[in-house]
């Protein structure tokens, strides 16, 4: 008898939970998420890059650019061993010979180590090198894509 009245108190629990929520959303409002930049954002960068052994570590990064030289960056990045670290602030970047360089990303993983970003300034997605995205010389490649 007492394994049906806890039963019960879970399913009452759970069904109250679920319309206390409901309720919330219709009363705040609730409408989908969504980054709007206004009309002054004209790329937007995605970063996936990965050191392989020991020693190495990965970056993943969303880099917002303006019209006005500036933008955001979001991410994380790590070393094997240790746990993810956060990375996000304010950019300026430049294109020059079908490059865009992005200055201003810190990789908070490594001690705060400062970090010129290189990438194709053409929209599509890329398989570069650790190297020639980020100019400093670890092994392990970078898939990056750029979009408008």
């Amino acid at each position: 008898m007492q394994e049906v009245v806890s039963r019960l108190r879970r399913v009452v629990f759970a069904a109250g939970a679920a319309s206390a929520l409901g309720l919330g959303m219709l009363i705040t409002g609730a409408t989908p998420a969504s980054a709007d930049y206004g009309n002054t954002a004209v790329y937007q960068i995605e970063i996936s890059a990965n050191s392989p052994g020991p020693s190495g570590g990965g970056a993943w990064l969303w880099i917002e650019l303006s019209s006005d030289g500036t933008g955001t960056y979001a991410g994380s990045d790590c070393g094997h061993g240790f746990g993810a670290v956060s990375d996000k602030g304010d950019v300026t970047w430049s294109s020059a010979d079908g490059v865009l360089t992005i200055h201003g990303v810190v990789l908070n993983g490594l001690g705060g180590f400062p970090v010129a970003i290189s990438v194709p300034s053409t929209d599509g997605h890329y398989s570069e090198t650790i190297f020639q995205v980020f100019g400093v010389p670890f092994p392990g490649f970078a898939q990056v894509q750029v979009a408008p």
